[in-house]
């Protein structure tokens, strides 16, 4: 009979999920919120009685929904994707996630929480909702503009740091106090895991899902999948970590594969089952007469949610260099929380960190950010310019000082050869020490499985040991080559460097760095190994006997280590489009000459237009070549010098940095006015109103058409269109005019805005209209 109740609990649980998310999906709510209100209905906290039987088991499948749910956002997190939001982006995220850490403590320093109780906290209000940030970016139109790319290449990465945040929270014990205490310890093994996993898993899986595709049918494909999947969240919970870490470096590695849209679709309905079931379980552990009781907790932690989150995130976004007005507005966009505010609240209830009560307040807090969050952001423009007309002047000057100062300290290293080329070895040698760390270890839970099997009955424990530790090191041989190889490199980069700046001995530097390179090798290894496993004399043994094969086989290992690097290589790059994969090719071979391969698009009206390459004479005058040549879709490659260019041509072009700029400045040069006819050309052009004094006034107070000539037939706020606009119509930062005039009186009306260049496209609207 256990069996079938548990049929009939599952059932009740899908079926008032079902009606509870068709209903919020039908009033504008996420399903989430439907799920959680069918969790609460159905829940032990709910009167006169529980609708499910059996909670434990209800509870135990939610796990499984949890591991589905978190390879689902692995797969929307590729390891590719993660590299394009680029250094500033990956900045950001780990600024907001700090400043919304500090102001949290501020919060439980003044409410008398405890540190463990702040982290927890702190934790819940870290990680937005992507789903509905994506949403609202979508129904505003803003996926195009700067505010709502940073906000999504954020909300992207905050999941990262939700995985992160699990981790460090996992290792808390409410009994003792301990964990979470030596959180750099943490992270280090934490690092040291990820990179292991993450390393073995392109090795692996990559290999497994071509076997799979060729001769096994998608069903197969599906189970291997779900059995590797369930595997890997085995795994991180052996290594003291989360299921949901195993699961989720799962789904990122697999988002490097060609069969990820096959194994996406495949497992979509399993997520949508077990997740909707992981979301009812959140909702039978909310205690209805809690929830009445402390909504005044729920609607001030909700009001400090959208204040810190926008302060915390739009201050993060300044700093890394966003214009000031783009960084604000991304902060409104990230204000709304997400699952993990879930997930991290039933951690926190579970390890008796935190109290009953804040399971329904972390919920509610969620749910209003989330209905806030699209109001707030309907009437962002005017709220913004609110702000910049309130806050003092010397706010201002300071940000624009500082991002000054970040432009000149980016033009100063940004194109330092020395520098380029020592990152590389330096990300290099990271990779590979976090690697050799995690297998020394994480392989002490290998080691103990080892000895319960049945060949530790034929050698002595001493034995066993010294097999183990010797297999060990040959296997960490490879990557500890490479991390001496690379040692030496950058010590030869660095010395040449010191002699060509200061005349330094460059020999005498680059002998004393590697010997300090083999001083940090040697503290690293000592600290990492367990000496304590062997005498010191068989530890010497194991190290003489891995030195001789290096003497041996050096040229070996260095093949094998090279055939390693392109293997996990030509993962990321099986996954790419054509192009793609022929310019990351061609930057590959080309980085140590300084040449560059950039596309450039002849603009309408520009003077080049009609000319041949020969009559522009490319080569001789700017130095560098048209590579490749596409028109209406058709490519020519090397094009002749014969070949006529016209407007909307994309040329490839192959040349240093500064010879592409100036071949591209002429290219862009439009025609002069004593060559076109006596007729200008009017044309609609969209533009952005800037940041400045006039922001704010109406048609009727700016006098457009007398100061530039140029009509304004069109006004774009916040997705809603205005045509034709009445002289009483304010403009406002952001807006999006569509202007009627010439190209040169639109070109003043941009420097009269205090705009230097518009965005959109322009048109000609008739070739015989003068204005």
């Amino acid at each position: 009979m256990d069996g079938i109740t548990f049929i009939q609990d599952l059932a009740i649980v899908l079926l008032v999920a079902g009606c509870a998310g068709m209903l919020c999906r039908r009033i504008g709510l996420s399903v989430i919120v439907g799920y959680l209100v069918a969790g609460i209905i159905i829940g032990p906290h709910t009167p006169p009685f529980s609708l499910v039987l059996d909670i434990q088991r209800i509870e135990t499948l939610s796990q499984l929904g949890l591991v589905f749910l978190m390879f689902a956002i692995g797969l929307g997190l590729s390891l590719t994707k993660l590299q394009k939001l680029g250094t500033a982006t990956l900045l950001a995220t780990a600024l907001g996630a700090f400043f919304m850490l500090n102001l949290t403590q501020m919060l439980g320093a003044v409410l008398g929480w405890p540190p463990a109780k702040t982290l927890f906290v702190a934790a819940l209000f870290m990680v937005s909702s992507s789903a509905v940030i994506a949403k609202v970016i979508a129904d505003m139109q803003l996926g195009r503009d700067q505010s709502g790319q940073s906000a999504l290449g954020i909300t992207v990465l905050e999941d990262v740091v939700a995985v992160v945040m699990l981790t460090i929270l996992g290792s808390y014990s409410a009994d003792s106090g301990s964990g979470g205490s030596d959180v750099p310890g943490l992270l280090a093994g934490l690092s040291a895991f990820v990179v292991l996993l993450v390393m073995i898993g392109l090795y692996f899986v990559p290999r497994l899902l071509r076997k799979m595709e060729t001769r096994a049918d998608p069903e197969l494909q599906t189970i291997m999948v779900a059995g590797v999947l369930l595997l890997m969240a085995l795994l991180a919970v052996k290594a003291g970590y989360s299921l949901a870490l195993g699961a989720y470096l799962l789904g990122a590695i697999v988002a490097e594969m060609p069969q990820k849209g096959e194994v996406e679709k495949s497992f979509s309905g399993m997520r949508d089952l077990f997740s909707s079931v992981f979301f009812v379980s959140i909702g039978m552990m909310i205690e209805v007469h809690l929830l009445l009781k402390v909504w005044p907790w729920i609607l001030a932690l909700g009001l400090f949610t959208l204040l810190a989150r926008m302060l915390s995130t739009g201050f993060a976004l300044i700093l890394v260099g966003t214009p000031i007005h783009v960084a604000r507005r991304a902060g409104l966009l990230l204000t709304p929380l997400g699952e993990f505010t879930f997930v991290i609240a039933q951690l926190g209830v579970s390890k008796l960190v935190l109290p009953a009560e804040f399971y329904p307040i972390a919920v509610g807090v969620s749910i209003l950010t989330v209905l806030v969050t699209p109001l707030l952001n309907r009437h962002a423009e005017p709220l913004l310019v609110w702000i910049e007309q309130k806050e003092p002047a010397w706010i201002s000057r300071v940000l624009t000082f500082y991002h000054n100062w970040l432009a000149q300290l980016a033009d100063l290293g940004g194109n330092q050869l020395w520098w380029r080329l020592s990152r590389k070895q330096l990300m290099q040698i990271a990779l590979e020490v976090l690697f050799v760390t995690g297998m020394v270890l994480f392989s002490q839970t290998f080691l103990s499985l080892v000895q319960r099997s049945p060949l530790a009955g034929l050698l002595s424990p001493l034995a066993l040991n010294i097999a183990f530790w010797s297999v060990l090191g040959l296997m960490v041989l490879i990557p500890l080559f490479a991390v001496w190889r690379n040692i030496t490199v950058l010590a030869m980069i660095v010395a040449e460097r010191a002699y060509a700046r200061m005349n330094l001995p460059g020999l005498i530097i680059e002998n004393g760095l590697r010997l300090f390179g083999a001083l940090v090798m040697a503290y690293w290894l000592s600290s990492i190994i367990p000496m304590a496993a062997l005498p010191h004399w068989l530890w010497l043994a194991i190290a003489t006997m891995l030195a001789l094969v290096v003497l041996i086989f050096s040229r070996r290992l260095i093949y094998l280590h090279s055939k390693w690097q392109h293997s996990l290589k030509d993962v990321f790059v099986a996954n790419l489009p054509p192009n793609q994969q022929r310019l990351l090719q061609w930057e590959e071979h080309s980085r140590d000459w300084e040449i560059n391969l950039q596309e450039v698009v002849i603009p309408d009206q520009a003077a080049c237009s009609g000319s041949t390459i020969a009559d522009l004479r490319i080569r001789s005058r700017f130095g560098c070549s048209i590579f490749e040549l596409e028109r209406h879709g058709h490519t020519i490659i090397n094009p002749k010098p014969a070949t006529a260019l016209y407007a909307g041509d994309r040329l490839l072009l192959v040349g240093t940095r500064e010879q592409i700029e100036s071949l591209r400045t002429e290219l862009d040069r439009l025609q002069e006015a004593e060559s076109m006819s006596d007729f200008e050309v009017a044309r609609l052009e969209s533009i952005l109103m800037p940041f400045s004094r006039r922001s704010g006034a109406s048609l009727a107070e700016l006098h457009i058409p007398l100061h530039t000539g140029v009509l304004v037939v069109g006004i774009n706020r916040g997705g809603h269109k205005i045509i034709n606009p009445s002289g009483k119509e304010p403009l406002f930062t952001g807006d999006e005019l569509l202007v009627l005039g010439s190209s040169e009186q639109i070109r003043n009306l941009k420097l009269w805005l205090g705009q230097e260049s518009g965005i959109g496209s322009s048109v000609p609207v008739a070739d015989s209209i003068s204005l």
